[in-house]
């Protein structure tokens, strides 16, 4: 069998004309033309090729051990990997030593030769060569930007709107940038902040208020005129929302406020990206993140985190569920990945967007019950008339009527939570623009506002052993 390879990480890189599309049309005319009637596809949408933990390319391998394949075809050598050592590993560790030999279309040569292995590690270096200067020619860009005063950031912050490639006031979000200085010197928390502004209905491009979101407004410096990058603090063009005086007495009593509260801080707070979000599907409990030590052959030992369900972490009984629960730990480099990689594929796969964004069920939830709510009101008419033509007992008539107002009530309610929940949700533009720039956002942005893009984007994260189940916000 003929295993033919196709990769893209970014939209852009799809408008580049490395689109899967593209690929498998020109690869599958390569084996027409070649004569190969059995030939596979393996496809990774969305996969970047610096690292090697993509399901098609692990699914191929698989496949090689397995002795089912007799070549490898791609498109360009960066389809199968970026990295130079990433490549040598696979062609030399894996094909070769498999018997099987690797074509790139592009490159115009084979591993059946003695030439096209030569040419496959040359061409490995200068692939990592592009790499590299790729990232240097960026952080360059980035830092004369800062120097500059220009906005380095991936999406726009809250209180600005990112126009030209400058920062523009948005009048709205700044509104409530200001009154969240205002309360926070009121002494009031970061909490109760997000609370009573969810309460008068504001919201942000990220959706609505949380406190990690109301905290991390007041300690940004970017409100009174200045943008960060790398550790340093530069002199911003943009407009300044709040006075420098402002800004340094709520630093004041942020500081207090986390003095008093440092030693008994919230295990809970979260300190990687998925903290919060993930849920066990099995006894409800939440999963935090734990450090392992381990031993190495050498007798020395190194350390790893993973998340753990707070049911199996001992060290943790008030948050116990179900002390018997054997859900499964997960590494988190590896969980984190495969939830980055989830949203890439949204940004990739338009139609993979609208699924997960189809509301259709709630919409017929909420006809269903606007449906029976009409019955009720028809029985309660008929009600009325019986009283008034048959002369049934008033007694009767109050507890018949008393009963039918209650379940109306109830389904009313219930009609007014699904509109709560939909309004909670970002729009589909919203949705698509941080989608969009979400790789830019891990390249550029620091811990506080990756966590911010994926509150705005997820609601929670449910763990059932290999199971995971994402509930989105839009």
């Amino acid at each position: 069998m003929i295993a033919l390879y196709c990769r893209v990480s970014t939209r852009e890189q799809s408008l580049e004309g490395y689109s899967i599309g593209e690929q498998q049309e020109r690869l599958k005319n390569y084996c027409a033309a070649m004569n190969w009637k059995n030939f596979k596809l393996y496809v990774d949408g969305g996969y970047s090729g610096g690292t090697m933990q993509r399901p098609a390319l692990q699914n191929m391998i698989s496949d090689i051990k397995k002795g089912l394949v007799e070549k490898v075809v791609v498109y360009k050598l960066d389809r199968l990997s970026r990295s130079q050592k990433d490549s040598l590993v696979l062609i030399e560790d894996i094909f070769l030593k498999n018997n099987v030999d690797f074509i790139s279309m592009s490159e115009n040569f084979d591993t059946s030769t003695p030439f096209g292995r030569a040419m496959i590690g040359i061409l490995s270096v200068f692939a990592q060569l592009e790499r590299e200067q790729i990232k240097e020619r960026m952080i360059m860009g980035i830092e004369a930007r800062a120097k500059e005063g220009k906005y380095c950031g991936s999406c726009s912050p809250i209180g600005y709107d990112y126009i030209d490639g400058e920062l523009k006031i948005n009048d709205f979000e700044a509104l409530q940038v200001r009154e969240a200085f205002e309360l926070i010197l009121e002494d009031m928390s970061p909490r109760r902040i997000a609370k009573i502004f969810n309460e008068k209905g504001y919201k942000t491009k990220f959706g609505s208020w949380s406190g990690d979101r109301v905290r991390y407004v007041l300690k940004s410096p970017l409100y009174v005129g200045r943008v960060k990058y790398a550790g340093e603090y530069f002199n911003g063009i943009h407009e300044a929302i709040v006075s420098d005086e402002t800004f340094e007495d709520a630093q004041k009593i942020l500081e207090k406020r986390f003095e008093e509260v440092k030693a008994n801080r919230n295990p809970g707070r979260a300190t990687s990206y998925l903290g919060g979000f993930l849920i066990c599907g099995r006894c409800g409990a939440k999963y935090t993140k734990q450090l392992q030590l381990s031993k190495r052959s050498d007798g020395s030992y190194y350390r790893y985190h993973y998340f753990v369900c707070n049911s199996r972490n001992k060290k943790r009984a008030e948050s116990v569920r179900d002390p018997h629960c054997k859900n499964k730990n997960w590494n988190i480099e590896k969980l984190t990945n495969i939830i980055f990689d989830e949203i890439r594929k949204l940004s990739l796969d338009p139609n993979y967007f609208e699924e997960i964004r189809d509301d259709s069920i709630q919409e017929d939830k909420r006809s269903i019950l606007e449906a029976e709510i009409e019955k009720i009101d028809g029985q309660l008419s008929r009600v009325m008339d019986l009283y008034i033509l048959e002369n049934i007992p008033i007694k009767a008539l109050e507890e018949k009527t008393n009963s039918l107002n209650e379940q109306r009530r109830k389904l009313e309610q219930e009609v007014e939570s699904l509109e709560e929940k939909k309004s909670e949700k970002l729009s589909k533009e919203e949705a698509g623009d941080l989608i969009q720039n979400f790789d830019d956002i891990i390249k550029r942005a620091n811990f506080e506002e990756i966590r911010s893009v994926l509150s705005a984007l997820i609601e929670k994260i449910v763990l059932d052993g290999e199971n995971i189940e994402i509930h989105w916000r839009f």
